[in-house]
């Protein structure tokens, strides 16, 4: 898993982790951004689907304040 610092330029993304298992389901998600505080729990919903898993670097706070959301936020899917 590779860390980033900066988020994909992309304006369309899912939020929700039922919301991001069911994209990736559907192939609409093909690569998650995940907080470095993201549970482990949520990290295993995801695993060993076939998608690209980055981790950034800062925690759920700053992850929701980068997406412009007041309200912390494990994990953002991209198509």
């Amino acid at each position: 898993m590779e860390t980033i610092s900066k988020l994909p330029d992309k304006k369309e993304f899912t939020i929700g982790t039922r919301e991001i298992i069911k994209d990736i389901e559907t192939g609409k998600v093909k690569k998650v951004v995940v907080a470095s505080n993201c549970p482990d729990f949520l990290l295993a919903k995801i695993s060993g689907k076939n998608i690209v898993i980055e981790r950034f670097e800062e925690d759920e706070k700053q992850l929701g304040t980068r997406l412009g959301k007041p309200f912390p936020i494990a994990m953002v899917g991209y198509e």
